[in-house]
């Protein structure tokens, strides 16, 4: 499933555009991808993010996956849950599985992501076929 109400990077984060702040999260597609997740690590609150540094990563069976913020921003929550409970993320990646919540520093930096349906076939160019809909 890729939502239609989100953008998406090519790290496969997804992001939806709040009024007052910016929700980001991990692409279903990337999580089967990696296989259950077993681990993640997340930035603090008040955190500054710079879109060339982590700002966290998932640690699945298969693989660990760094994840890179859209654009430079300041944290404003965090989903402190899922790292003691992973089964959220995945059993609704793009709801209760959110991993942060951010005040963007410029907004114009959010232009340069996917909508879904160009993120769903970069999603299937780079991850195989086998792990998005095909919607």
């Amino acid at each position: 499933m890729i939502p239609d109400d989100c953008v998406y990077s090519k790290n496969h984060v997804w992001v939806r555009v709040r009024p007052d702040l910016v929700e980001i999260g991990v692409t279903e597609p990337l999580l089967r991808k990696i296989g259950p997740v077993i681990g993640v690590e997340l930035p603090d609150p008040d955190d500054e993010l710079k879109r060339e540094l982590p700002l966290g990563e998932l640690e699945g069976l298969t693989a660990t996956h760094v994840l890179y913020p859209p654009a430079d921003a300041r944290v404003v929550a965090v989903n402190q849950e899922l790292v003691w409970n992973q089964s959220k993320l995945v059993e609704d990646p793009y709801g209760r599985g959110w991993l942060v919540k951010v005040q963007v520093h410029d907004p114009t930096e959010l232009k340069a992501l996917f909508a879904s349906a160009l993120y769903r076939k970069f999603a299937q160019d780079n991850l195989g076929e086998e792990y998005v809909d095909a919607r």
